[in-house]
């Protein structure tokens, strides 16, 4: 029986093994010795990266080596193979004429998943790490990872969102106020006018066509931009006398700045209910636009963030000692849970719960003061969308106005108990003619039983950065898969 058991186990380890396969590509230039090699996405064959990879080499300052990775299982790169083909690789370079003692991993999509779980080993032979279209995961933070890492996408990449890489830059923005060398070591750069496929070549799978945006720019184009980037962090990384380690850190230097302002919008508007200091301050505007006190010097507005998915309003607004108007609202923000960390649907919050005062209420205290007309949950979110569009980059701009589908927003729908409000969600709608967004809202008079809940105003926002997220990327989608993914 052991026999047996071994016999099988030898077959299987066989079948497992033999169709991983390496194809080298020998340099084609002088200077110091480095190689590259190369673990393609999901459903993506290894020579599918050969035209970047000849670009690379053909611009690089390095004698340069790539060994393309391919015959995973179900072409689907994994931990499980990765280890076994990636020491056929180097064996491989070595085999053909590699001198040198490291290497250089990179990997596209998943199998930048690969790749990133892979170098978190710090025993490995690497001079640094590749995520093309690809990012470290949550709870592993840049500055901790073991070797030097690249983060390198595209502004129109519709599965690897610039709104989950604006995070990792955020970190990595943190990271240089302590030590600016970390520009050079974790560099995280967003090209602009380039796509999730760019990377590859030929005919892409549907899972990536599916979810991708339209490119702006030729491949040839994303090649020699994706190279320039590639190989300065190489140079920079191996530091070799015989390389301009100058020029490369200043190619880093000039990514990190075009990075840096093309994240800035996308950080302001997620910052207006993502925060450490767990304020909405959107929900702030709406409680302005709701009670729409026409002169607000001595009103204070007052925003707290809540976790808790069932939270019951409080007794709200407060009138302070020095008759110094506070109005205190509370803020549920909901997320789509997502463990995985992946990135393909919308990233931003799926709502802003918000418990709000009413126009009446503030009138009881103030009898004297002039009001406008209060403004509805629906009117609050248009306010919301067109923040959004103001904030927006002019190239996100033109690139919805030209050819985004639009936001529709249709009239409030009211709830009329306690239950009711606790069970309703802002109803996004994802279809081919658009995105219609339907608010919740709940309105109590100022003669509730129940003294906490007299005066309210309560509503389920559109986020702004829900509004932003939707025009950079969501809008330009158009297929039926690609709608359907983003439905919440």
């Amino acid at each position: 029986m052991k026999i047996l058991y071994l016999a099988s186990f030898a077959v299987l380890q066989f079948h497992f093994c033999s169709s991983l396969s390496v194809e080298i590509l020998k340099p084609n230039s002088t200077g110091p010795e480095a190689a590259l090699v190369i673990v393609p996405g999901a459903y993506i064959t290894g020579a599918a990266y050969k035209p970047l990879a000849e670009v690379l080499q053909k611009n690089s300052n390095l004698k340069l080596w790539v060994a393309l990775l391919d015959g995973f299982f179900n072409k689907l790169p994994n931990p499980l193979q990765f280890p076994i083909v990636f020491n056929k690789a180097v064996n491989e370079l070595l085999k053909a004429g590699y001198k040198g003692k490291k290497v250089f991993l990179a990997g596209h999509s998943l199998g930048g998943e690969v790749v990133a779980l892979y170098g978190q080993k710090a025993n490995h032979i690497l001079d640094g790490v590749l995520l093309f279209a690809s990012y470290i995961t949550k709870n592993n933070e840049l500055k901790e990872y073991p070797f030097p890492v690249l983060t390198i996408s595209g502004d129109l990449d519709g599965l690897t969102r610039i709104t989950r890489i604006v995070d990792t830059f955020e970190e990595l923005q943190e990271d240089v106020k302590k030590d600016p060398e970390q520009k050079y070591k974790t560099p995280v750069i967003v090209m602009e006018s380039i796509n999730h496929g760019q990377f590859a070549s030929g005919q892409l799978p549907k899972p990536v066509t599916d979810h991708d945006l339209n490119p702006e720019v030729s491949q040839s184009v994303a090649y020699n931009t994706i190279a320039n980037y590639s190989n300065a962090f190489m140079v920079v990384v191996r530091n070799d006398t015989d390389t301009n380690v100058t020029e490369a850190e200043n190619i880093l230097e000039d990514g990190y700045t075009k990075t840096a302002t093309m994240m800035q919008p996308l950080s302001k508007v997620k910052a207006l209910d993502q925060n450490p200091e767990f304020t909405s301050h959107w929900t702030n505007t709406a409680q302005e636009l709701v009670v729409s006190l026409k002169n607000i010097t001595d009103v204070e507005f007052i925003n707290y963030e809540d976790e808790s998915l069932d939270i019951l309003p409080k007794q709200l607004p407060v009138l302070s000692p020095s008759d110094y108007i506070k109005i205190e609202s509370l803020t549920t923000l909901w997320m789509q849970p997502n463990p995985l960390d992946s990135t393909t649907s919308p990233l931003s919050p799926l709502q802003l719960k918000a418990t709000m005062k009413s126009q009446e209420a503030v009138k009881k205290i103030l009898p004297s003061s002039q009001f406008g007309i209060p403004a509805s949950c629906k009117e609050v979110n248009q306010n919301a969308y067109e923040l959004a569009f103001a904030k927006s980059s002019p190239m996100a701009k033109e690139r919805y106005t030209s050819r985004g589908r639009r936001i529709i927003f249709n009239d409030d729908v009211s709830v009329s108990s306690e239950f009711q409000w606790v069970r309703s969600q802002l109803d996004l709608n994802y279809n081919q003619s658009g995105l219609y967004v339907t608010a919740a809202r709940f309105h109590t008079g100022m003669s509730e039983p129940t003294k906490s809940y007299s005066g309210q105003n309560d509503c389920t926002l559109l986020s702004p950065f829900r509004a932003m997220e939707w025009i950079y990327i969501d809008s330009l989608k158009y297929t039926t898969s690609q709608i359907k993914s983003n439905t919440t």
